[in-house]
């Protein structure tokens, strides 16, 4: 019946593309910050056209206002057959609205977005004078708990509070921005241990990798027995819809103390990359240092070996071999030197576990493809490749390149820092850094930033080991 509804719903507000959004809820994730909340979508169907919106135009009993008559201007009464037809007109009304609030899935009945240029100020109480406990971002929803004087009180994340009314989308037209503003997840359905992600919607085309039932993967098309997914930044495909359910996740109102503990982290981090270029730098430069007083110290021993040549026939021999030990230990010297320019030494207590830790501080950081900012963006190996760096190690900007780096390991004895390595149908195309406990750190895609999954979100191809 719901979805008869909807059908018919659809037609009237021009939705030409739909995603059935069935079951119930993921677990949150427990391993990194959150910026989402999620919405149970059961029995519900909802665009995919994250444009869709823009171009709605309000059906015309929505918005349209009751005619007055002029003051001082005589009205005639109204004649039966008028009566009749007003009545008429109520009762088609009213079976209109009464149709749009059943096609409403029920969890938008309560459910307010901000459809705003920027964000709403959430308030300690109804009015533009009461303090400010946080704000509710263009396209963040939040649940409506009560109503007082052209208010709604809210819940959203960690905050309660205030929202004026007219700033919210709400019910049918909240349901409407879904598509917009919410974006849709798949999760493996509980007792299927691995599903294959097909190239093509068809069970005869190739596997391009199998995902286990705990991860959550974002949707980005439907077909009717199937469901298209991103699994990571260039890895896309296919999954079929019986062994999926769905979810619309939507960002969450931030509280005042989290946007200064958001800043705090930011700068943290910043903070953290400037280190250890600055002592990257430092240990660079004592290298050359070195490497400068070694050649002098060899120049002068070779000088002084030379001229007690010249006074002395009878130390011919010995000088001979002291200008020889000399040039030994100044060839020496110069290798030393050359190695240390190609790959710098490592920080004292540089370990795995270091590069695991520092990798994490980066968690919630943006994905950005060819980029290599831990703190501005970063693609896969951009980013294994500057959390490397830090410590002195140099990596190619290159997943599969990065494959050839350091020694194999198994795994069944992954160590953190350890680098896991992902295919894309026959080729390396994805690189993360292990954690421990099962986990991994990586630069996963445009929607989720740099995050923390498990290690086999997708079927891992090998790992290597750089440090020990």
């Amino acid at each position: 019946m719901i979805k008869t509804r909807w059908v018919r719903n659809a037609a009237v507000f021009g939705t030409a593309v739909t995603l059935s959004l069935a079951c119930t809820g993921f677990a949150k994730d427990s391993t990194a910050a959150s910026v989402c909340q999620e919405t149970d979508m059961a029995g519900l169907s909802l665009s995919l056209d994250k444009y869709y919106t823009d171009n709605y135009v309000a059906p015309k009993d929505e918005a349209t206002p009751a005619p007055s008559a002029e003051a001082g201007t005589a009205t005639p009464a109204p004649s039966a057959s008028a009566d009749e037809s007003d009545k008429k007109e109520e009762a088609k009304k009213s079976t209109e609205e009464k149709r749009k609030e059943e096609t409403v899935a029920k969890q938008f009945r309560d459910l307010g977005i901000a459809d705003v240029s920027d964000y709403i100020n959430i308030r300690k109480k109804p009015t533009t004078e009461s303090k400010i406990l946080g704000k509710l971002y263009r396209g963040s929803s939040a649940k409506i708990v009560g109503e007082k004087n052209g208010w709604v009180k809210i819940e959203s994340g960690d905050v309660k509070g205030y929202i004026r009314k007219d700033l919210l989308a709400i019910g049918a037209k909240a349901q409407k921005l879904a598509g917009k503003f919410g974006t849709a997840y798949a999760k493996v359905k509980t007792g299927t241990i691995t599903l294959n992600v097909r190239s093509k919607k068809s069970t005869k085309s190739s596997i391009v990798t199998q995902i286990p039932e705990d991860e959550k993967y974002e949707v980005i098309g439907e077909s009717d027995n199937w469901y298209k997914v991103t699994i990571d930044e260039d890895t896309k495909g296919y999954v079929a819809k019986e062994f999926i359910k769905t979810k619309v996740r939507f960002k969450k109102a931030v509280s005042i103390e989290e946007e200064l503990a958001e800043q705090r982290r930011k700068e943290a981090a910043e903070r953290a990359e400037q280190e250890r270029l600055d002592a990257l730098a430092r240990e660079r430069a004592a290298a050359n240092q070195s490497s400068s007083s070694s050649s002098s110290s060899s120049s002068s021993s070779s000088s002084s070996s030379n001229s007690s040549s010249s006074s002395s026939n009878s130390s011919s021999s010995s000088s001979s071999h002291s200008s020889s030990s000399s040039s030994s230990s100044n060839r020496s010297s110069s290798s030393s030197s050359n190695s240390s320019n190609n790959t710098p030494s490592v920080p004292s207590g540089t370990s795995g576990s270091a590069v695991a830790n520092y990798a994490c501080k980066f968690v919630g950081r943006p994905y950005v493809w060819g980029g290599t900012s831990l703190t501005n963006g970063a693609d896969c190996s951009g980013f294994t490749m500057s959390v490397y760096a830090q410590f002195g190690y140099s990596l190619p900007h290159s997943s599969a390149a990065q494959a050839g780096y350091g020694r194999s390991v198994s795994m069944s004895n992954l160590q953190p820092g350890d680098l896991l390595f992902y295919k894309n149908g026959g080729r390396i195309g994805h690189v993360a850094i292990y954690i421990g406990g099962g986990r991994i750190v990586h630069a996963s895609n445009e929607t989720d930033g740099i995050k923390i999954s498990s290690y086999n979100y997708r079927q891992p191809a090998c790992a290597r080991r750089i440090i020990g």
